[in-house]
């Protein structure tokens, strides 16, 4: 048996076990903490089995390891191959671990650096995977839109083996079939380089098949993937949607403004599938779902939050998406399954907004989102919004009930007169609407008569230094100036 170790020799063992590492590094024969130990081997896999297959494991481990201060992780390194993810689930306060050589002690304290060690090299390692496969698919799609914009066809039965076995991987295989509504439920466990790259892969399988002049190649990806999506809305949406729920003041854990805001671009994305588009503005989803955006998220004092939010809404309540409203501003016309697709999408709005005026428009739009207690940020991109929709052919019904209403003119004229230019621009584009109605209601007939004078002088002088560059907006202005004018009871 031998003997305790002295106090001298023990102080002497735990200065080695706590700052080994150190020196090693500064050899230069172990990577430093926080590199990722594998870093060569996942920089060179282009298997998109064996990455997601480490990314579930490394995964694993960082979410079943417990805090560094509540205990010690001990690993039998005799079971473990090089650089693999292991599990750090044992815990001990102390460690005797008999060997051929005899009895070596190790204590708790000495141990709480190697465990936050072999935590923060799995978080590396899961960090690297995660971009590893970002990588292999953007390269993918490159090559693929390279070759296509060459050759000026698409070779439909080439198949995107990298975007096909990513999916395959994330869904299908038994181990890992949940391993992405996971990911998503614990993006503050994560890296802030691992959540991008999750939101990153997420957001390239739901979309690969919708844009691109070779998007027909991949859409058998983005269609299976919505599938999976959509059978797993409960949890993976409405995740995404709670997540919304940011507090300012919060760091680093749920509810910080990078994590919001990657929900947000992934919640967008998922909404360019009619089948969860759908799903989420039911009847039965859309008070968990969809309110919550009108009443708190597009109020959240953030500005990045509250602008992410009002933009989530803004494809909610029109079916259209950043890039296809890109387009159409543009002036670019799809093809034909692209523009029934665009109609499918503004069908399912109009229906929700038909289905739900009073809720989302009279008590939520214009009581809250228009109101002067909301935010400038928030009632200026709700008028755009609103314009938006009323000028929409598939929203005639809902454009009819607003303008009909005398309370949504009185709204609308309190906003003409903000002290800020671009509210009153457009309060304007909403305001022509009301005016130019062949058919208004006697009492919005009645509130124009009375205060037409007053209307006409004002508009008179609104933006007038715009109607140089803007000939629109100066056509518009004239016209509706004259048939205020012309108005009688």
């Amino acid at each position: 048996t031998l003997p305790p170790p002295s106090s001298q020799h023990r102080r002497k063992m735990l200065e080695n076990q706590a700052f080994g590492w150190l020196k090693n590094a500064i050899k230069g024969s172990t990577p430093s903490i926080g590199s990722p130990s594998n870093a060569a081997a996942i920089s060179g896999c282009c298997d998109p089995a064996v990455l997601v297959t480490g990314v579930a494991l490394d995964f694993s481990a960082a979410l079943n390891a417990p805090p560094a201060a509540t205990g010690v992780h001990t690993v039998s390194s005799s079971n473990v191959a090089p650089g693999a993810a292991v599990p750090s689930s044992n815990v001990a306060a102390t460690s005797a671990q008999n060997s051929g050589a005899g009895l070596s002690v190790v204590t708790a304290e000495a141990m709480v650096g190697s465990a936050a060690s072999n935590d923060q090299d799995q978080l590396a390692d899961l960090t690297a995977r995660l971009d590893r496969i970002k990588t292999l698919l953007y390269e993918e799609r490159s090559a693929s839109s390279n070759a296509v914009s060459q050759s000026g066809s698409i070779n439909l039965n080439w198949i995107p083996a990298i975007a096909t076995g990513v999916f395959k991987n994330f869904t299908t295989e038994s181990d890992v079939e949940e391993l992405m509504p996971k990911l998503i439920q614990n993006l503050p466990l994560l890296p802030f380089e691992a959540r991008k790259s999750v939101s990153a892969i997420f957001n390239y399988l739901l979309v690969c098949g919708l844009d691109g002049v070779d998007a027909q190649q991949f859409a058998s990806v983005s269609t299976a993937f919505s599938k999976y999506v959509c059978e797993r809305a409960d949890g993976i949406i409405g995740h995404l949607v709670r997540a919304h729920d940011c507090k300012p003041t919060s760091e680093g854990g749920p509810g910080c403004v990078d994590i919001t805001l990657l929900c947000g671009s992934m919640l967008r994305s998922s909404l360019r599938h009619a089948s969860i588009y759908q799903w989420m503005l039911s009847d039965g989803n859309c008070e968990r779902l969809v309110y919550p955006f009108l009443d708190s998220y597009v109020h959240n004092p953030n500005f990045d939050v509250s602008s992410d939010a009002l933009e989530t809404v803004r494809v909610m309540f029109t079916g259209v998406t950043g890039s296809n409203a890109a387009a159409a501003a543009a002036g670019v016309v799809g093809d034909q399954a692209s523009e029934e697709n665009k109609q499918l999408m503004e069908g399912i709005a109009s229906d929700f907004l038909n289905r739900k005026y009073a809720d989302v428009i009279d008590e939520r739009v214009n009581k809250r989102c228009l109101s002067s207690e909301a935010n400038y940020m928030t009632r200026r991109m709700t008028l755009q919004l609103l314009s938006s929709i009323l000028l929409n052919r598939a929203n005639y019904n809902v454009m009819m009930l607003y303008i009909s209403s005398s309370q949504n003119l009185v709204t609308i004229l309190f906003l003409l007169r903000d002290p800020s230019p671009h509210i009153t621009l457009d309060a304007f584009q909403v305001f022509k609407i009301f005016v130019a109605n062949p058919n208004k209601p006697p009492e919005v007939v009645k509130i124009l008569f009375d205060n037409k004078v007053k209307l006409a002088k004002y508009l008179e002088g609104l933006h007038k230094e715009r109607e140089n560059s803007d000939e629109q907006y100066r056509d518009e202005k004239r016209l509706v100036i004259s048939t205020l004018e012309g108005l009688e009871i």
